[in-house]
Formats: structure tokens, C-alpha cells, sequence
């Protein structure tokens, strides 16, 4: 078979050599048009632009990488960090390597993910956080390599996942607020282009049974959720506020503590980050074991590369009840 070169890429993507190569090597000064030119050029002809890289398949480096996407950090909020810190730490056990890489949209469309997959000849992946809309999310069916995706639950038997059980848990909370004696229950969710922002309202509305769903969205933003509920124009129809979020949930928290409606309605989050201990009321949620599905993650990865199993787990949740939402 005929080596591929960076001509044979500049030949198929109509753009010279020397461009090809300024694309390679990351220089700013080229279009958007002519990157996704060569790019698609290079993946179309399996071309790799690192002469030392090899094929997929040979999985000579035994690389494992963590793909993060648009991590945020905020005060109290060190989930993106717990994930991170508990994929390194079951790596450190095993004889791979770790790599970190973090993303966002505009990285995606630099880069695809087969082409970072073949840049640093990686043996497997283990992916968080992707929307519907993101590039890499179309990409993973198509993708010949190992994947596990994080609160990324896929149809494709192929891919494996590990996440909480979001659909149950939020059916979950939903029943318990009912059975408790609230009735109007208002759902503010995350993003609705994410994996898991869907599941988690899907399963409010399920668990709402007969019951009106009344959904908005603050996309996993504190001062978004507060903004919504400073400035809804008729609290008084519902009885609790369950969301997506701790992060969300806080943002509620005060907005109704402001509008000095804290002690006719109560309030559910999602996550049990550290702040929703400390928060006044503290915060009733559900709590996810960060720790065991990272553990989850780095097993089934390698599971995938070694004996091409894949599978698909769902790790138990608690509902933590505290001073917020007595149900």
C-alpha cells in the first residue's frame, strides 16, 4: 500500500504544501476554510501528521485518555477536578499512560477526535460532558477505538458508559416530593442538548405521573437559575423547585430567599457538591459516587482494549435530605 504523504493531503484538500504543514503545526494565520479542508483531506486518506505515530490498532503506547468537555470550575464545585484527580488515580494502577484533554466547541472544530486519537496513538478514551450538538458527539459510533463515555449514555453497543442512574433517580425525587404532599413541582434543568440534562428530565416528568411538568432551563448556571426565579412572575403555583444541579439549586436558594419565599417552597438539587452542605437552608440532593465511577470508567476502558467487551453500568445514587426539601 502506498505511504501517504503531506503532498498526497494537499493534493486532496486543493490547498499547497506549506499550508498543509502551517495546519499541522498549529499556526494561527491559516482560515477556518482551509483547516477544515486539510483535515478532512487527512482523515479521509488516514493520514497522520506525526511521522512517528502509528496506526490505531498497533496500541503500542497503551495511552489512556481522559477527554473533558467545557470544564468549569467554580467555588465549591470540584466535580470536573474529582473526576480527573479519580481517572488518574485508577490509571496510576494499571500499566497505561494517562493523557488529559480538554475541549470545548471550538476546539472540536479544529480538531476531530479520530485525528487526536491518531496524533498521540491513543488505546482507549473516557469522555465527559459532550452535548447533542458537539462535534465529537457525532463522532463516537464512527470512532475505531475503545470509548467509555461518562453521564454519556449512547445507543450504540459499542460505546461503553458508566454513569448514575439519572432516569431513576429523578424519578425518584419526583415521587418522594409527591408522596410528601407537593404537588406543582417546577423542574429547572441544565442544558437540553446534553446527555444527561435529558435523562434527568425525562425522569421528572415520568415520576410526575398525572400531575403538570413545568420545565425551564438555566444551562448549569447558578446565576442563570437565580435570575429565573428572582424574576418569575408567579411563584406562588408551585410548591417545590427540583434541579438539575446543585449548583442551580443554590442559585434558587437565594433567589427565593430574596423574595422571602424560602419557607413556602422547597428545593431538591442534584450532585451533593460540597457547598450543598454549607448553603442556609442546606440542600437536599442526590448524590453521585464520583469516585466509583471513575474506578468504573478506567476498568471498562481497558476491558474494551484488552478483551473487547463493552459495557454499559449504571452506579446507585442517595437522595440526601436536609434542611431545603424535607421528603
Amino acid at each position: 500500500m502506498k505511504k501517504i504523504t503531506i503532498k498526497d493531503v494537499a493534493k486532496a484538500a486543493g490547498v499547497s504544501i506549506s499550508a498543509v504543514s502551517r495546519v499541522f503545526n498549529g499556526y494561527e494565520d491559516i482560515s477556518e476554510e482551509t483547516q477544515k479542508k486539510v483535515f478532512a483531506a487527512a482523515e479521509k486518506l488516514e493520514y497522520t501528521p506525526n511521522s512517528a505515530a502509528r496506526h490505531l490498532s498497533t496500541k503500542k503506547n497503551k495511552i489512556i485518555a481522559l477527554v473533558l468537555n467545557e470544564i468549569n470550575v467554580t467555588r465549591g464545585v470540584a466535580m470536573p477536578l474529582e473526576i480527573l484527580g479519580g481517572v488518574i488515580d485508577s490509571v496510576d494502577q494499571t500499566d497505561y499512560e494517562f493523557m488529559f484533554i480538554p475541549t470545548d466547541r471550538k476546539k472540536q472544530e479544529k480538531k476531530s477526535l479520530l485525528q487526536l486519537a491518531r496524533e498521540y496513538d491513543l488505546s482507549g478514551i473516557i469522555i465527559q460532558g459532550l452535548r447533542t450538538s458537539d462535534p465529537y458527539y457525532g463522532e463516537l459510533s464512527a470512532l475505531p477505538l475503545p470509548i467509555v463515555g461518562i453521564d454519556l449514555a449512547l445507543d450504540d453497543l459499542n460505546i461503553g458508559s458508566v454513569a448514575v442512574d439519572n432516569y431513576g433517580a429523578s424519578i425518584e425525587v419526583t415521587e418522594r416530593l409527591i408522596h410528601a404532599g407537593y404537588k406543582k413541582i417546577l423542574f429547572v434543568n441544565g442544558s437540553k442538548e446534553a446527555v444527561v440534562s435529558q435523562t434527568r428530565e425525562a425522569g421528572y416528568r415520568k415520576g410526575l405521573g398525572q400531575y403538570k411538568p413545568h420545565v425551564l432551563y438555566a444551562d448549569y448556571q447558578e446565576q442563570k437559575a437565580f435570575d429565573l426565579i428572582y424574576e418569575y412572575p408567579d411563584l406562588t403555583q408551585f410548591d417545590a423547585i427540583y434541579a438539575a444541579s446543585d449548583l442551580m439549586a443554590i442559585g434558587i436558594i437565594k433567589a427565593l430567599i430574596q423574595r422571602q419565599m424560602m419557607d413556602e417552597i422547597a428545593v431538591v438539587g442534584f450532585d451533593d457538591i460540597t457547598l450543598a452542605s454549607y448553603i442556609t437552608p442546606t440542600l437536599s440532593t442526590v448524590r453521585q459516587n464520583i469516585s466509583e465511577i471513575t474506578k468504573n470508567a478506567v476498568s471498562d476502558v481497558i476491558e474494551q482494549i484488552e478483551e473487547g467487551r463493552v459495557r454499559k453500568r449504571l452506579v446507585p445514587y442517595e437522595i440526601i435530605v436536609r434542611e431545603s426539601a424535607q421528603f
